[in-house]
């Protein structure tokens, strides 16, 4: 998304650097491009930590994209947010095109090298769309609230953080108003999100300790 600043500290790279331990053999081994995906709630430092995998993959010598989520919302920042105000049930994964992002992940996957892809524009909330080459890309890190519903994915991550544990970080990062109407898209997202945790494969926690998920 175009407008987004994010700045990896050093905090962030030890789980980034302990995920890549787990998967680093099977990094070199896939036959096709790697997927991760990088899903939470609001603030918990999703585009943080893919980031900070794709600083970390590269020192090592793997070409990687990053997807980001917020690209593929049906309505650009603005407009989504004014259809939120006209009902709080438009609220949930039907926001996001996530049969085109999968359609995109699909196609990698097979061996496509050059798609078209949506990207937001957050000040002028308007959504272009871009024209992205993968001809050495190893790995494609899918980040976003909702990306644990992706299929075709070989490790899906998954942050523990709610939003009340970041409301602070939110509060800095200065995207979105702070307000009582905010906070409860954000409930509904808590609702909806925490079920999805049961689907990952690596999990973060608020200590930022990298774990094995196991029933």
């Amino acid at each position: 998304m175009i407008g987004d600043k994010i700045v990896v500290k050093a905090h962030h790279l030890p789980p980034a650097e302990r995920i890549l331990d787990l998967t680093i053999q099977k990094i070199e081994n896939s036959q096709s491009v790697f997927v991760f995906t990088v899903s939470g709630e609001s603030g918990c430092g999703k585009s943080t930590l893919a980031i900070a995998l794709e600083m970390l993959l590269d020192k090592r010598g793997f070409n990687t994209y990053i997807f980001h989520m917020d690209d593929y919302f049906v309505l650009p920042p603005s407009s989504n947010h004014n259809n939120r105000l006209l009902s709080i049930e438009n609220v949930g994964p039907h926001e996001v095109n996530l049969d085109l992002l999968q359609s995109h992940i699909d196609a990698l996957k097979k061996g496509v090298k050059k798609i078209d892809k949506p990207l937001v524009h957050y000040k002028d909330n308007k959504v272009h769309t871009v024209n992205v080459e993968f001809n050495d890309v190893k790995v494609i890190i899918v980040e976003g609230t909702y990306t644990t519903l992706m299929n075709n994915v070989d490790c899906k991550i998954f942050l523990e953080r709610t939003y009340k544990d970041t409301y602070e970080q939110r509060s800095e990062r200065g995207r979105e108003e702070m307000s009582d109407f905010i906070e409860s898209v954000l409930e509904i997202e808590h609702k909806i999100i925490s079920s999805h945790k049961i689907m990952a494969d690596l999990l973060v926690d608020n200590e930022y300790n990298v774990n094995l998920f196991s029933n």
